[in-house]
């Protein structure tokens, strides 16, 4: 979700071509280069096109509004919150000023000023339900219930079917401890929409709290397979099964979960507890390892770990783990206890000895206590989870609560405006593209080799080694900045009569390209192709450029999958994307080994709906290259369309084996569904 649910539109800037009096001309395009690099959450490059339009024109609201955007996406709320200030002094009546400046202050937790900004947002829109959403959330936070019930009522008369008012009205009445009604207001909202994936995940974190396990289960059950793709449903099943004593389905849900979302600490590290419970212990370090690797002052898992380490022999690494835990709380009994048993193995009878007086003396002191004994850090309770927030070492092995089910608020805590990532998109997977910079967060960490693009790279007049990529990367400010040094430096080479001039103004398209820049790399390749009409990159590059045009273009119109059932987007028929599929004919005649030109040319194919000549593309592709996991991925996709089932599953099952893991949720969705 973009804040505003603004379409950015696609044109370009030429940024050494514009003179002085063209001033006019230059900020709209840079309005509009910046704009297009906010849609490809290229937040430090949008930032720089702004930054550039507010020197040239300080008075225009707009700019710094959408800088805002891009701060706040960036998580500089304070930057945001400022940029907006200006944006309004600029111009009041721009609603969206308001939505991201309270944002940004509800991220500063300053909740009774965010709570003034929605409202005054509402004065200007009083039919926004992002803004009056946000707004019962904001009064939640500050303490006024009361309030926040009015602000729903309001909302629920002028949106009578909107599901997250309902779902706040249940929280709210969860609260005031109504539970049956709260339970109620859940159900009204899946009368409405049975197939509603959030609220079924939110009844089913009601019913864990209620205790009633097995509906809350099975609610669990529909969510996932509704979506698939979300890792927070798996982890609130693997808490319910946990709960129902059902430790192979939460392991089986961790394990999901982590495929999905691999960066889940919590996630690890129940999933490493559960192991060590069922005896696992080698695979349950593996967990613990990334845990500590994320969080390395995590003394539970530092000393859960020192344990699986002394059962699997590892005497010297258990030592180190405890001794940092015993650093932190040198008061914990058990911590001595157990560096006394490693110690000993070890050989070091002396420490052992010591550790184990350590343990006598206060074994003793207990006994002649006739208070009693109580320590913070050696308590422990018989219940079987704790909260995120709980530090007592002694309470190690139980698993961390999913704050669904730790808190009283469910899916509903969202704020309205807040990018979610939650979903597994049941779409194709996009074209190779011509870059200097590879996503080092893809899972799939084949290199993509060609041998004409190594070629084409040792001409020299590339800034660095071109890769083949097909994920966005967002660039950084050395990337960017360098990005503009090569363009100077290829403006000059073509100054200068070179001997070449098609590869250079392939260079610089390139450049242009990752800046966003499409009008500008678009010339620069119909330049190039008019000296060499042989070039294969460059017709490679301008259907790379075209479709990417094409997407901008065609952003207000992009589709959601449609709630329960699943479906494949983008299948809509666009008569601009057959000059697309002309350049990648071209490349393919002139370069017929070249598997990534048959894969592009597949998936615009599949985009228009024409599948059996994407079909063919996608044999070859393959035929080719039997490493390109998103050609077995998309020909899956293209199979299930055609309901060549059987098939279908087999490629994406492979391309699962090859790294791309969404595919084992896709084939879960549509085995469903036959």
């Amino acid at each position: 979700m973009r804040i505003g649910c603004t379409v950015f539109a696609c044109t370009a800037v030429l940024w050494l071509m514009c003179a002085p009096l063209q001033a006019q001309i230059n900020t709209d395009r840079m309005m509009s280069v910046g704009r297009t690099a906010l849609y490809f959450d290229d937040y430090v490059l949008s930032i720089q096109y702004f930054n550039q339009v507010i020197n040239a024109k300080p008075y225009l609201a707009e700019p710094y509004f959408l800088r805002a955007v891009a701060k706040f996406y960036l998580e500089d709320y304070r930057g945001a919150e400022q940029d907006c200030n200006s944006s309004i002094g600029r111009n009041p009546f721009v609603v969206n000023a308001y939505q991201v400046r309270g944002l940004a202050r509800v991220y500063q937790e300053r909740y009774e000023e965010a709570i003034k900004d929605f409202r005054e947002g509402l004065r200007l829109d009083p039919d926004n339900n992002q803004l009056r959403h946000n707004l019962i959330l904001c009064l939640v936070r500050s303490g006024n219930n009361e309030e926040a019930m009015l602000a729903t009522d309001t909302l629920l008369a002028s949106s009578p079917r909107y599901a997250p008012a309902m779902a706040m009205r249940s929280d709210l009445l969860w609260e005031q401890g109504d539970s049956t009604g709260a339970l109620e207001w859940v159900n009204k909202a899946l009368d409405i929409n049975q197939f509603d994936d959030d609220m079924l995940h939110h009844r089913g974190v009601m019913l864990a709290r209620m205790e009633r396990y097995e509906e809350a289960e099975k609610d669990m059950d529909k969510a996932i397979y509704l979506n698939p793709g979300d890792a927070s449903a798996y982890i609130t099943r693997a808490m319910i099964r946990y709960f129902r004593d059902d430790l192979n389905g939460a392991l089986a849900d961790y394990d999901m979960s982590i495929i999905i979302d691999p960066g889940n600490i919590n996630g690890h590290y129940n999933r490493g507890n559960l192991r060590a419970q069922v005896g696992d212990d080698n695979r349950a370090i593996e967990d613990f390892d990334v845990v500590i690797d994320a969080e390395p002052n995590n003394m539970m898992a530092l000393f859960y770990r020192g344990i699986l380490r002394e059962n699997t022999g590892d005497y010297r690494g258990a030592e180190q783990d405890i001794t940092k835990v015993l650093e932190e709380y040198p008061n914990f009994i058990q911590g001595y206890q157990i560096r006394s048993e490693v110690r000993e193995k070890l050989g070091n009878s002396r420490g052992a000895e010591q550790d184990a007086m350590v343990v006598m003396r206060e074994q003793n002191r207990r006994f002649n206590n006739a208070m009693g004994y109580t320590d913070e850090q050696d308590e422990e309770d018989d219940e079987k989870t704790r909260s995120s927030s709980d530090k007592n070492v002694r309470n190690y092995r139980k698993i961390i609560v999913d704050e669904n089910l730790e808190n009283s608020t469910g899916f509903s805590s969202e704020y309205r405006g807040k990018v979610q990532n939650r979903n597994v998109e049941v779409q194709y997977l996009e074209p190779y593209r011509l870059t200097y910079f590879k996503d080092n967060n893809n899972a799939i960490k084949n290199v993509r080799y060609s041998k004409i693009v190594d070629e084409l790279f040792t001409t020299g007049y590339f800034m660095s080694e071109i890769v083949l990529d097909n994920h966005d990367v967002s660039l950084n400010e050395r990337q960017i900045n360098s990005l503009f040094a090569d363009i100077d430096k290829r403006t000059s080479q073509l100054s200068g009569n070179s001997a070449h001039p098609d590869i250079i103004l392939l260079s610089r398209a390139i450049d242009f390209a990752l800046l966003q820049d499409f009008s500008s790399a678009e010339s620069d390749i119909d330049n190039a192709l008019a000296c060499n009409q042989e070039n294969w990159a460059a017709w490679f590059l301008r259907a790379q450029i075209r479709a990417r045009s094409i997407q901008i273009n065609r952003a207000g119109q992009e589709m959601d999958l449609q709630q329960g059932h699943p479906d494949i987007s983008g299948n809509i028929s666009d008569m601009s994307y057959q000059s697309v599929i002309k350049d990648l004919s071209k490349v393919i005649d002139m370069e017929p080994l070249f598997a990534f030109g048959y894969y592009n040319r597949a998936t615009i194919y599949a985009m228009i709906n024409d599948l059996h000549a994407s079909l063919v593309d996608l044999d070859k592709a393959i035929e080719l290259d039997e490493t390109l996991a998103e050609a077995w991925y998309n020909r899956g996709l293209v199979l299930v369309l055609l309901n060549r089932m059987d098939e279908a599953f087999r490629d994406l099952s492979h391309a699962g084996e090859l790294g791309i893991y969404s595919a084992y949720n896709i084939i879960k969705r549509f085995s469903k569904s036959e």
